[in-house]
């Protein structure tokens, strides 16, 4: 604990010369998982995917990117 003695034209300051701050600054934000970046990219292949199946008319891109997306996911070696 420090201490400091306030004398003469310090005393009638409102606030001692000396100011402690702790906990200042710019937090940064935790960087983002590889997992919730490759989910975030997969969500995006989807809905471009939709998209394209709008356009065709048959839900072909949609399926075939879901089952890519099914094998990522339980593949053993991740």
């Amino acid at each position: 604990m420090t201490h400091h003695n306030i004398v003469r034209s310090e005393a009638g300051r409102p606030l001692a010369h000396v100011e402690i701050r702790t906990g200042s600054g710019r937090r940064r934000r935790a960087p983002i998982s590889l997992v919730i970046k490759a989910h975030m990219a997969v969500a995006g292949v989807g809905v471009v995917a939709g998209l394209a199946d709008i356009a065709l008319g048959q839900p072909l891109c949609l399926v075939l990117v879901g089952a890519a997306f099914l094998v990522w996911c339980f593949w053993p070696s991740r």
